[in-house]
């Protein structure tokens, strides 16, 4: 089975508070690993995040467990699941 992970953001505190866009986010992206049989292994949130890709604490975290899981396991690849292409930009 296929290992992934899902990466949620909401770029203002407004939609953190008021709507639930991350939860979501992840419920789609769950139902999307469902569908073809991958197992989700993590979820990394951004709450009120906006700006350049290495300025989200969650981002940083996705992108050291990849490069941390890559020099253990380097045959193990792992899919990041994301909703929309615009929430990685």
């Amino acid at each position: 089975m296929q290992k992934a992970i899902i990466y949620c953001r909401v770029s203002s505190d407004r939609q953190v508070k008021e709507g639930d866009g991350l939860g979501s986010q992840e419920q789609r992206c769950r139902k999307y690993a469902e569908n073809i049989n991958y197992k989700i292994i993590k979820v990394f949130r951004d709450e009120g995040k906006s700006g350049g890709l290495f300025e989200r604490p969650a981002m940083k975290e996705l992108l050291y467990f990849l490069d941390k899981n890559e020099r253990i396991n380097p045959k193990e690849k792992i899919v990041v699941i994301f909703d929309d292409p615009d929430l990685f930009i």
